[in-house]
């Protein structure tokens, strides 16, 4: 059971994508979950409510950007959302905003480790899975694509990727580059 009601959820989403525009829909699940005492269906519901709601707006990408596989979804506020916090944030107290604020602060810094780092999957004619990666850390950018039997494998691939994309693309330029 959800510690907050569905009206402090929204609150607290909107705020939370107000100041961190373009924050993915799984990036910001796992934020709420984390440390603002929400469960997925009270957060599921709240999300749901606000998009059909027009208070928040949703762009598809098809890139894997460390958080989920597949197609990923970013989120900024509309006018209507903006209007309707500027309205309630003044509900808000302040030790409740200086948590959302670390939160947000949390949110944008993941955002920016892993801006760089990419990864997609698709099912091949022969049904197989391609997997793209690419790096574009640290002044030498990194791209590769394998292809795998199955997608559990493929899943597993881009997960890593996001966890170990700097050493690994460095090692493997070592490998196939040395005599």
């Amino acid at each position: 059971m959800s510690d907050i009601s569905i009206a402090e959820s929204k609150i607290q989403i909107l705020y939370l994508v107000d100041r961190a525009p373009g924050v993915s829909y799984h990036l910001l699940m796992e934020k709420c979950m984390e440390s603002l005492y929400t469960d997925f269906f009270t957060f599921s519901r709240s999300y749901e409510e606000l998009i059909s709601g027009n208070l928040m707006n949703k762009n598809r990408s098809g890139a894997y950007t460390g958080e989920a596989v597949g197609s990923t979804e970013n989120l900024t506020l509309t006018e209507g959302g903006k209007a309707v916090l500027k309205d309630l944030v003044s509900s808000l107290n302040g030790p409740l905003l200086a948590h959302l604020d670390e939160a947000a602060e949390e949110i944008r810094n993941e955002m920016a480790r892993n801006s760089g780092i990419n990864a997609s999957m698709e099912l091949t004619e022969d049904m197989k899975f391609r997997v793209t990666l690419s790096y574009a850390g640290d002044g030498r950018p990194f791209s590769a694509t394998v292809t795998v039997d199955d997608e559990a494998t493929a899943v597993r691939i881009c997960k890593n990727w996001k966890k170990n994309c700097r050493k690994a693309s460095a090692e493997l330029l070592k490998l196939i580059t040395a005599d």
